[in-house]
C-alpha cells in the first residue's frame, strides 16, 4: 500500500511539473506573438494626403488670391473639399504618434477655414472669399509644419530613439539597444554642427545647449548599456527621450 502511495506521489509530481513547463512554453509563445513589429513606412514621416491638398492649395494661393479670380476659387471648393477630406480620414505614420493632438487641432483648424469659404461663397462676399483662402493655406502651411522638420538631423536622430524607444527597449532587446545607441551617437554628430534657418536664427543659442544635453544624456547610456542593468538602461533611455523633447520643443 505504502509502495502504490509513493508511486501516485511520483507520478502526481511528473505531471504537475508537465504541466508546469507546457504553461511557461504557452506563455512564451504568447509573448513572441504580442511582440510589436516595426511596420513598413512607419519610420517615415510623411502624409500623402497632405501632399494631395497642395494641389489645390497651390492654385488658389498663388493664383486665384493674388488675381482675386473668384471664378477659380468657387471651381476649385469641390476639389478642396474631396481632398481635405482623405487628409482629415489619413492615419499618421508610427513615428509622428506623439504629434497627434497638435495635428488633430491642426486638422480642425483646417476644416474650420474650408466652412468659412464655403460660406464666403455662399454669400458671394468676395472680401470674405480672399480673407477665408489665405486662412486655409495658413492652415495648411501649419499642418505642414507639424510634419516637415526644421532641422533634418534631428528627424534623423529621431528615427534611431522612435526604434530604440517603441521596439526595443520595451522588450529589451539588449543587442538591438546597444545597436540603437551606437546609430544615435552617429546622428548626433552632424546635428552639432546644424546651423538654423535664418528666420529662426535667434533661437541657436537655446538650440545648441538642448543638442548639448542630448549629447550628455546619451553618453551616460552609452556607457548604461555596457552592462546588463535592465533598470538603469531604461533610467537613461527615458533621460534622453525627455532630452530630445526638450530640443524639438525649442522649434515651438
Amino acid at each position: 500500500m505504502k509502495f502504490r502511495v509513493n508511486l501516485f506521489i511520483v507520478f502526481l509530481g511528473i505531471a504537475c511539473a508537465f504541466l508546469f513547463f507546457s504553461c511557461q512554453q504557452e506563455e512564451s509563445v504568447q509573448a513572441d506573438e504580442i511582440k510589436p513589429e516595426m511596420s513598413e513606412g512607419e519610420l517615415d514621416a510623411d502624409v500623402p494626403a497632405l501632399d494631395d491638398l497642395h494641389g489645390v492649395v497651390y492654385p488658389l494661393w498663388h493664383d486665384a488670391y493674388p488675381e482675386k479670380d473668384y471664378a477659380l476659387i468657387k471651381e476649385l471648393l469641390p476639389e478642396a473639399d474631396s481632398l481635405a477630406q482623405q487628409l482629415d480620414e489619413a492615419e499618421l505614420p508610427g513615428i509622428l504618434r506623439d504629434k497627434k493632438l497638435e495635428w488633430e487641432k491642426g486638422k480642425e483648424n483646417l476644416k474650420n477655414s474650408l466652412q468659412d469659404l464655403h460660406r464666403a461663397v455662399e454669400q458671394d462676399d468676395q472680401e470674405a472669399m480672399l480673407n477665408q483662402v489665405e486662412a486655409f493655406h495658413s492652415a495648411f502651411e501649419k499642418l505642414a509644419r507639424i510634419i516637415r522638420p526644421v532641422v533634418p538631423e534631428l528627424e534623423a536622430f529621431h528615427q534611431e530613439m522612435y526604434k530604440l524607444y517603441h521596439y526595443y527597449m520595451p522588450s529589451y532587446e539588449l543587442d538591438n539597444i546597444r545597436l540603437a545607441v551606437t546609430a544615435m551617437q552617429e546622428k548626433l554628430l552632424p546635428l552639432k554642427e546644424v546651423q538654423l534657418p535664418q528666420r529662426i536664427a535667434e533661437r541657436q543659442g537655446q538650440f545648441d545647449i538642448a543638442v548639448q544635453e542630448l549629447e550628455l544624456f546619451l553618453n551616460s547610456l552609452a556607457e548604461a548599456v555596457k552592462n546588463d542593468d535592465e533598470e538603469l538602461i531604461k533610467e537613461a533611455v527615458e533621460n534622453v527621450h525627455t532630452a530630445y523633447q526638450k530640443t524639438e520643443a525649442v522649434f515651438d
